[in-house]
C-alpha cells in the first residue's frame, strides 16, 4: 500500500482515498489507522507528503475518537460509511421524529463539535494544525510496531505485535461472516467494550462481584467478600 500510494502521487495524483469498503468473506480488511499511518509516513520519508491529501473511508469509524486519532495520523477526511448507513436504515428505531437525513446531520455534527472539544483542549484552532500532528501516546503496542508505523509516538509501554493485531481482525472478521451467514435476522453482540455484556469483553466489575460485594457490605458477611475478593483477583490476572 505504501508503494502504491509513492507511485500514484508521482503519477499526479493529488487525493488519495484508503478504503476498506472491499472487504468480503475472502478478504480481511488491515485496520484503517493502521493503513493510515503506514502510508502517511512512507510519503513523509519520501517527501511526498505535501503533495497529496488522505481520505479515510471505513467501517471502523464511529465514535468521536476514532475520528480524532485518525485525524491526528493524517487523514484529512474521513468517511465513515458503515456509521452513516447504520443511521440511515435505523433511523425509524433512533430517530424516528426527525426523519434519516436529520439523523444523519445531527450525526455529523455531533462528531464535529466532539472534534472540536478535542482540539480546543489540546490549544489547537484549526483542523489543519490537528491533522498529523500525532498528539497521542501508545497504550499496548509494541515498540517495533510503533517505530514502524507510528513513529515520533510516545509509548511507555510494550504491547501487542502486527501478527497479534493480524490474529484480532481476522477473528473480528470470522465473527462477523459466521454471525451473518447464520444470524441473518438477529442484531450483532454488543461487545461489551464499555461495560459488562455476556460473552463480550472481560471486566472487573461483573454481576457476580457486586451482588457478592453487596452482600458481604450490608449483612458483614466474610465468605461474600472473599468470594468477592476471588472474582476481582481472578479478572486481574486474566486480563
Amino acid at each position: 500500500m505504501c508503494a502504491d500510494a509513492a507511485d500514484a502521487v508521482k503519477d499526479g495524483y493529488n487525493i488519495l482515498i484508503i478504503s476498506d469498503k472491499e472487504v468480503s468473506r475472502e478478504n480481511v480488511a488491515v485496520p484503517s489507522l493502521l493503513a493510515l499511518s503506514a502510508i502517511h509516513q512512507h510519503l513523509v520519508q519520501e517527501g511526498l507528503r505535501t503533495s497529496t491529501g488522505l481520505v479515510v473511508e471505513t467501517g471502523l469509524a464511529r465514535e468521536v475518537h476514532h475520528f480524532a486519532v485518525l485525524a491526528g495520523y493524517g487523514a484529512e477526511a474521513i468517511h465513515p460509511y458503515l456509521a452513516l448507513e447504520t443511521i440511515a436504515h435505523n433511523s425509524d428505531l433512533v430517530a424516528s421524529q426527525i426523519g434519516e437525513d436529520r439523523a444523519v446531520e445531527n450525526y455529523i455534527k455531533a462528531v464535529g463539535k466532539g472534534l472540536m472539544k478535542i482540539m480546543s483542549k489540546m490549544g489547537i484552532s484549526t483542523y489543519m494544525s490537528y491533522c498529523g500532528a500525532q498528539i497521542f501516546e501508545a497504550v499496548g503496542l509494541s515498540e517495533e510496531i510503533v517505530e514502524t508505523y507510528f513513529r515520533g509516538t510516545s509509548s511507555a509501554i510494550g504491547g501487542v505485535g502486527i501478527f497479534e493485531l493480524a490474529e484480532e481482525m481476522i477473528k473480528l472478521h470470522d465473527d462477523t461472516f459466521r454471525h451473518r451467514e447464520s444470524h441473518a435476522h438477529s442484531a450483532l453482540s454488543s461487545g461489551g467494550e464499555y461495560e459488562w455484556r455476556i460473552g463480550g469483553e472481560n471486566h472487573m466489575w461483573t454481576p457476580d462481584a457486586i451482588a457478592n460485594l453487596q452482600h458481604a457490605v450490608r449483612g458483614n458477611q466474610w465468605e461474600s467478600y472473599k468470594q468477592y475478593a476471588q472474582i476481582i483477583n481472578d479478572q486481574s490476572e486474566r486480563n
